[in-house]
């Protein structure tokens, strides 16, 4: 009952005002350091044999596997933010 009260005293303007634009400066540039392309590590000898127990074995394919996506992902992001800075001619 309220609404329909309601409804019937509300007024429309011929011409709306025009929405305003707002427009802020925001400093959203990363350190400097957090920019540094990652170097890869040397990995192992290829001209070397090892014997590494099953376990052992699993666990650095886990760690190279997990280091790769991380290193993947920064390259991802500096890209983004400067894009070709970690390209092999830009490093």
């Amino acid at each position: 009952m309220l609404s329909t009260a309601l409804a019937g005293c509300a007024h429309l303007r011929a011409d709306p005002p025009a929405p305003a634009a707002v427009a802020v400066a925001v400093k959203d540039t990363p350190p400097s350091d957090l920019l540094v392309c990652p170097v890869a590590p040397e990995g192992f000898p290829v001209d070397a044999q090892a014997t590494m127990p099953p376990a052992v074995r699993f666990a650095a394919i886990r760690l190279a596997t997990a280091f790769a996506a991380v290193r993947a992902q920064l390259d991802r992001l500096i890209e983004w933010h400067a894009p070709a800075s970690c390209t092999e001619s830009g490093q």
